[in-house]
C-alpha cells in the first residue's frame, strides 16, 4: 500500500474517532436527562443504598467507556501503539465533551427549557438576552468544557493506554 493511501486511511480513521465522540457527546447530554427521569431525584439525590448507587454510577460514568474502549482496542490493533491508542481515546472524549456542551447551548437556544425561557431565540429582542447568553456561554458552556476537558484528556489517555496495553500484552506482534 502506498504511503499516500496509508496516510489517507489513518486520517479517515481519526475523523471517524472524532465523529463518534461528537455523536456520543450529543446523545449523552439527553441520556443524562433520561437517566434522571428513569431513576428520579429520590434515587439520585437521597441517601443511596450501595447497590442502587453503584448502578447509577455505572449507568452515568461507565457509559463513557462505551465509545473509547472499542476505539482504543481498534487503534492499538492497527497501529500497535499504546500512545496512539491513548491519543485516540482522549481525542474521542474531548470531542464528546465539546459536543455535550454545544448540545446544551442548542437546547437552550432553540428547544428551550421551562426554567430558562429568557435564553430561547424567540426572546432575542428582550433587553438582557445577549447579556444572559454571554453569561451562560462563559459560565455554563465554556466553563463546563474547560472543567471536563481535563478529565477527558487525563482519563482518556489512561483508559486508552491501559486498554492498548492489555491488548498488546495478550496479542504480541507476529514475526514477519
Amino acid at each position: 500500500m502506498a504511503d499516500v493511501e496509508k496516510e489517507s486511511l489513518v486520517r479517515r480513521r481519526w475523523v471517524i474517532y472524532l465523529m463518534i465522540g461528537i455523536v456520543f457527546g450529543a446523545i449523552d447530554f439527553f441520556y443524562l436527562g433520561f437517566l434522571y427521569e428513569l431513576a428520579g431525584p429520590q434515587v439520585l439525590f437521597a441517601s443511596f443504598p450501595a447497590g442502587r448507587f453503584l448502578l447509577w454510577l455505572v449507568l452515568n460514568v461507565g457509559i463513557w467507556l462505551v465509545p473509547v474502549i472499542p476505539i482504543a482496542l481498534y487503534e492499538a490493533r492497527l497501529s500497535r501503539s499504546r500512545l496512539r491508542s491513548a491519543v485516540a481515546s482522549l481525542s474521542t472524549w474531548c470531542a464528546a465533551i465539546v459536543a455535550y456542551y454545544l448540545t446544551n447551548a442548542v437546547q437552550l437556544a432553540f428547544i428551550g427549557l421551562p426554567g430558562r425561557q429568557e435564553l430561547h431565540i424567540s426572546n432575542h429582542s428582550a433587553p438582557w438576552f445577549w447579556e444572559n447568553w454571554a453569561s451562560v456561554l462563559r459560565g455554563d458552556i465554556l466553563g463546563g468544557i474547560t472543567e471536563w476537558i481535563m478529565v477527558a484528556v487525563v482519563g482518556g489517555a489512561i483508559v486508552g493506554f491501559l486498554a492498548a496495553s492489555i491488548l498488546l500484552h495478550f496479542r504480541p506482534s507476529r514475526a514477519t
